[in-house]
């Protein structure tokens, strides 16, 4: 049965996970899915779940939860709610920031010059 509360979208992106209270802890992975309530990214370490996390895609960079971090295959798939994007400058962060307000409308997106 799937659980699912929103439908998953696929994504093929970079990013960089850090955990906010543990910053040695962190990890690049890829980004598999985005829903209305988060992004799921294949990570090579777990994370704990309820942990706060820093995203980073490019030059933009999100803040949001560890939901769950379950191994599969060689990886941990990683669910991360994300409650706040700070969307940078470049071309890549304009098409990150148009997936986001289709697939989380809800999300806080503010600009930053982060670049």
């Amino acid at each position: 049965m799937d659980r699912r509360n929103h439908q998953r979208r696929p994504a093929g992106f970079q990013v960089r996970v850090t955990e906010l209270a543990v910053p040695e802890l962190s990890a690049s992975g890829q980004a598999i899915d985005i829903s209305e309530s988060g992004i799921g990214v294949y990570l090579p370490l777990p994370f704990t779940p309820g942990s706060p996390v820093r995203l980073n895609i490019n030059d933009s960079v999100l803040f949001g939860f560890i939901a769950y971090s379950t191994p599969e295959r060689s990886f941990f798939r990683t669910g991360i709610e994300v409650v706040q994007v700070l969307v940078g400058n470049s071309d890549i962060a304009q098409l990150l920031k148009t997936a986001l307000e289709e697939r989380m409308p809800n999300v806080q997106l503010e600009y930053s010059n982060l670049g």
